[in-house]
């Protein structure tokens, strides 16, 4: 008989947590010897995503059976619940950040039967606050071939002309490390250098106009910093607010080096996807992504425990005072960013990406590890 599984998960958001949602319901889904039920919960103002299809998971928001055999909550620690008349209790969390034990998590997530994280890093960090619940490291499952069949065509240059492009995608705020990749950019690079850096951010809290306004002036402030003749800085585009599943994959494959200089992450997305598209990557050492990534197959870069403070994150009061995240050292940053332009300019360099197991991702791969 097949077990009746009853989802719930933020997977009408539009951020990164909801992006990660669809990718485990859709999993889910394609799971035959599963009956799925799916409900959602929202954490942001702007909850349906746009352009995202609002009916395609009425059949399993429509499903209803009498008993249940497995609950999966995928959200944050805070708004987990224990149900025992839906059966085994799991939880699909992305832990950030070490020493979570002052948190007020813990006990939230001690109720659950089992839980699921997506690096080696988000598992130690809840062991070493006092969770004894079983821990699995599960990957977060992607249609890879989608990666190998979507065309290169997000920017419009022409081939003898093309820059090579670093891009970020994130939130803009002290957790993505956005201005440090700015300056780390601006520091090394001229307006000889054919690169360009690419920023898609986002902030649901402001006006799209607003943030690039801000972005702007952040930059002008770095620039004052570094004083360089004004035309001597190399080009940098920023857009702001929402863009497509099909539109973020086009910007993977039509880029060069994704840059994940982030102070601190659970899994690492888009940087997973920047190299399921073929792309190098800059990667931040000691946090959940490098469950993922090494000196084999990216350019990593160096880090100190730090405390961790942030004044603009959306979810209020995310993190305590007591925890921890890692500073990217900014010289790495700009060295990494030299090396992975030279390794596409010089075949005799090494070109890492080549050496990512993209497999471990594949829907056939977690189906038989999480059901």
């Amino acid at each position: 008989m097949k077990p009746n599984v009853f989802y719930i998960g933020h997977y009408y958001d539009n951020n990164g947590l909801g992006e990660s949602c669809r990718r485990y319901l859709d999993c889910l889904s394609s799971i035959r010897k599963v009956n799925l039920t799916s409900r959602p919960i929202y954490v942001t103002y702007n909850s349906i995503s746009k352009l995202h299809k609002s009916n395609q998971y009425n059949e399993y928001e429509n499903n209803k059976f009498k008993k249940y055999n497995i609950l999966i909550q995928q959200t944050f620690p805070e708004y987990l619940e224990y149900h025992k008349e839906f059966g085994k209790n799991i939880a699909i969390l992305e832990i950030e950040t070490a020493n979570i034990a002052a948190s007020g998590r813990v006990d939230k997530i001690n109720m659950m039967d089992e839980i699921w994280v997506g690096s080696e890093f988000s598992a130690k960090s809840l062991q070493l606050a006092g969770v004894f619940k079983p821990i699995k490291v599960i990957p977060e499952p992607y249609e890879i071939l989608e990666y190998e069949t979507e065309k290169k065509d997000f920017f419009k240059y022409e081939s003898e002309i093309r820059p090579f492009i670093f891009y970020t995608i994130g939130q803009y705020s002290e957790k993505k490390n956005i201005k440090s990749i700015i300056m780390a950019y601006l520091l090394e690079f001229n307006k000889k250098d054919n690169v360009r850096l690419f920023i898609k951010t986002n902030d649901y809290r402001i006006e799209n106009n607003d943030l690039e306004n801000i972005i702007k002036h952040d930059m002008n402030t770095i620039k004052n910093i570094i004083r360089k003749p004004a035309d001597m800085y190399p080009d940098v585009d920023i857009v702001c607010g929402y863009l497509s599943k099909k539109d973020i994959i086009r910007l993977h494959k039509s880029s060069n080096c994704y840059i994940n200089s982030v102070r601190g992450d659970g899994f690492g997305s888009s940087a997973i996807e920047a190299a399921l598209s073929d792309n190098q990557v800059i990667n931040t050492k000691n946090i959940g992504s490098a469950t993922y990534f090494n000196n084999n197959n990216a350019f990593m870069v160096n880090s100190i425990e730090t405390k961790t403070v942030c004044s603009n994150s959306m979810i209020i009061n995310a993190y305590t005072i007591n925890e921890t995240w890692f500073e990217p050292s900014l010289t790495d940053i700009r060295n990494c960013m030299r090396k992975a332009y030279n390794a596409r300019l010089d075949k005799t360099i090494e070109y890492k990406s080549e050496n990512f197991d993209k497999t471990i991702f594949s829907h056939e791969l977690i189906k038989t590890q999480i059901i």
